[in-house]
């Protein structure tokens, strides 16, 4: 069977006193020593970005990023591991840039590909080819 997918809310309730906070701490131990596996959806680390802060008052983007990278490197974190990194390092020190505009920098910057957007000059400046005006049926 493959690896379960994992969900935001595991990583929140391990961030509280909650009534799942042990059952949630004890389970990301397990992935983090490789005793279980499970893989991380770019959507559920982008749901991250977001939530952390509000769970843990005061955090800052870099010290979430540091969260997301540590997470990252768990042995029993499966998925596309490289490019959730990449995004997360485009976050951080993307001046303001989205998370999800992150994502979209990453993968094209990965894949080889541009990206349709209004954001041109965030996905310029990461060196990203966005076409400008879009391009349209004649």
């Amino acid at each position: 069977m493959p690896d379960g997918l994992i969900d935001t809310n595991v990583f929140i309730h391990a961030q509280t006193h909650d009534a799942f906070a042990e059952e949630c701490l004890g389970f990301l131990e397990a992935v983090a020593s490789d005793v279980l596996r499970a893989e991380i959806d770019p959507i559920v680390l982008h749901e991250l970005s977001y939530a952390l802060p509000h769970y843990r008052k005061g955090m800052t983007r870099d010290e979430v990023a540091e969260y997301l990278l540590a997470i990252l490197a768990w042995p029993g974190l499966t998925g596309d591991k490289s490019l959730l990194a990449h995004t997360v390092e485009r976050w951080r020190t993307g001046r303001g840039l989205a998370f999800v505009d992150s994502y979209l920098a990453a993968r094209a910057s990965q894949e080889q590909r541009r990206v349709y957007t209004k954001n041109v000059r965030e996905l310029r400046d990461q060196g990203i080819d966005v076409p400008e005006p879009l391009p349209h049926r004649n």
